[in-house]
């Protein structure tokens, strides 16, 4: 039996995934690594962990055309910038800010969606969109209002946004070209980690990462559990369903980094997060209702 695996299931699973992110990320910047170095230990651990699968799996997928390396290197440079700019912007805003501003990507890849691909934009995503934006808002804490808002800061936030929906969207643009989610994977990380290197401290990471033995268990556990797979899953998705709703569901990842902060830090948990959950729950169900429910409401049309 072939067994092919629901995409939106997938995305699903890379949500969570990308949720625990911050939980090893966190540990590192406050074991003394720096942002830069911590996105190039995500980048190269992916790229050289994959490299070392597709030795054994896959050596078909190293073959790229050499008319389309600039794509792999662009789609690279995306993730690369969306990255800085998430660092960037939480240097001048406050982190909720950053954090919501890197959310507004669905937004962007609505756009993308629609002029790349042709994709509607139904009032349906629409609804899906806003009410998932909103519920980040509310996640985030920032119905309580903030303290100080930096233009530039602001501007930086949404380049992060604009440049994560076009990294995403990168896995179904090389997939129109041939190229398996295998090759994508591999080719947009490692230049990615080829793009940072020159901005990375590798003496900061040596020394940060022979300073505590589960550190670098963190590195590597951030870079496969929560860089690799979750992206993996992300390539496989918006080849088989509609990139901006992948865009979407991939926003539940706020939820699963609340509440590993509420268990595993002990961050506080207010009704703001209850509400923020909901109304993102809710936007992911009206993009993909259970069966029950359209059995429901059809039976209810044609009766």
């Amino acid at each position: 039996m072939n067994f092919k695996p629901s995409p939106f299931a997938m995305v699903v699973l890379a949500a969570i995934l990308a949720g625990v992110l911050n939980m090893f990320s966190k540990d590192l910047l406050n074991a003394g690594m720096g942002s830069i170095e911590i996105c190039f230990c995500r980048e190269g651990v992916t790229a050289a962990v994959f490299f070392l699968i597709l030795l054994v799996i896959d050596r078909s997928a190293f073959k790229v055309r050499l008319r389309d390396i600039w794509l792999f290197i662009l789609f690279g440079a995306f993730n690369v910038i969306s990255n800085v700019c998430v660092f960037t912007a939480q240097q001048s805003l406050p982190l909720e800010v950053a954090a919501v501003l890197e959310m507004t990507s669905p937004y962007f890849m609505l756009v993308f969606a629609y002029f790349l691909f042709g994709d509607k934009v139904t009032m349906r995503k629409l609804v899906a969109v806003m009410m998932a934006f909103i519920g980040c808002i509310f996640i985030i804490g920032l119905v309580n209002g903030v303290e100080r808002v930096d233009v530039f800061g602001i501007a930086v936030g949404l380049m992060s946004g604009m440049t994560l929906a076009a990294f995403t969207i990168g896995g179904k643009v090389v997939g129109d070209r041939g190229y398996s989610e295998n090759t994508a994977m591999f080719y947009f990380f490692l230049f990615s980690a080829l793009i940072i290197s020159p901005l990375t401290n590798f003496g900061q990471i040596w020394s940060v990462a022979t300073s505590d033995w589960i550190l670098p268990i963190c590195i590597i556990l951030m870079g496969v559990a929560c860089t690799l797979a979750p992206n993996y899953l992300v390539i496989y998705s918006v080849r088989r369903m509609d990139p901006a709703t992948v865009s979407i569901v991939i926003t539940s990842s706020l939820i699963v980094s609340t509440l590993l902060g509420v268990l595993v830090f002990g961050d506080p948990f207010s009704w703001t997060d209850v509400v923020g959950i909901i109304l993102v729950m809710t936007a992911i169900i009206i993009l993909e209702p259970p069966k029950s429910l359209l059995d429901r409401f059809s039976k209810g049309e044609n009766g």
